[in-house]
């Protein structure tokens, strides 16, 4: 009887890391890597710099970006979530923004209150760094 307590303990036990463990590695997904605005073909490039997680403009079609610009900077990780500042390349300003991983794509949050704009970036798939 003794053993099959200890046998029942050790799997749930096994269960229970397992599952945290799940949970813990997709609240604190990655933001490396290269993402597709959707909108005039752009890619950024998340990356670490200097200890700071960055995002760089890789390439676009849009006249006005600047290959090589820093558009996201002070990016800290709260949670499951990411906040810091965007670029806004049209208006030449930095705004707030909250970035929520998600699978294959991110979900960002820019400004605050009534004055906020919702963005999502895919992950791209091919291998262009």
């Amino acid at each position: 009887m003794m053993e099959l307590l200890k046998s029942k303990r050790k799997i749930y036990t096994t269960l229970f890391l397992l599952i945290f463990s799940v949970v813990y590695t997709s609240a604190q997904q990655s933001l490396e890597g290269l993402w597709k605005t959707g909108k005039e073909e752009t890619l950024i490039k998340i990356f670490y710099s200097n200890e700071q997680l960055i995002g760089k403009i890789k390439s676009s079609n849009n006249e006005q970006a600047e290959i090589g610009k820093i558009i996201l900077k002070d990016l800290e990780s709260e949670g499951n979530k990411w906040v810091g500042k965007i670029y806004a390349v049209k208006r030449k300003e930095w705004y707030s923004v909250k970035i929520v991983p998600q699978k294959e794509k991110l979900d960002l949050k820019i400004g605050s209150g009534i004055f906020s704009k919702t963005l999502e970036w895919k992950r791209e798939s091919r291998r262009k760094e």
